[in-house]
């Protein structure tokens, strides 16, 4: 399968996730040595095995994600793929009565091996921790977006 459709795929079973919390459904899209890294503050880490970085993205989005209403990602350009790799750039939006809209800005790189995830790395713009603090005071909302 090609690298583009395989990640789509489990982009799409991954906002699947974020609505029921069933993260059976992601274990196909992970090798079993997988690494997941994530650099930028307030957020950086690196999770290794698919049972670390799905305990790591639910507490994530258990303590970020899900407390907004809804999201919005738009990709920032066009995915670059060269081989088992693919990266690119993205923005989620997050909308919440009462509180301003968030914007989270940040590039992604994953490389494939046999159509699995053997390595993703979500990188965040370097103005996030500012802005997020900056959110954090406007709305009075105290979020822990970290993964451990």
């Amino acid at each position: 399968m090609p690298i583009l459709e395989s990640f789509l795929r489990y982009a799409a079973d991954f906002e699947q996730t974020l609505v029921d919390d069933d993260w059976t459904r992601l274990e196909r899209h992970f090798s079993d040595d997988a690494v997941y890294r994530v650099e930028g503050e307030p957020f950086g880490c690196e999770l290794e095995g698919p049972r670390a970085i799905f305990a790591g993205m639910k507490k994530s989005l258990d303590g970020f994600d899900r407390a907004f209403s809804r999201r919005e990602i738009a990709l920032s350009g066009e995915p670059e793929i060269a081989g088992d790799e693919l990266r690119i750039g993205w923005t989620v939006t997050y909308h919440e009565d009462g509180w301003p809209s968030f914007v989270l800005r940040g590039r992604t790189f994953a490389r494939m091996h046999d159509d699995r995830i053997a390595l993703l790395v979500d990188s965040y713009d370097e103005r996030v921790p500012g802005e997020l603090a900056e959110w954090s005071r406007q709305s009075g909302a105290q979020l822990d977006p970290s993964y451990d």
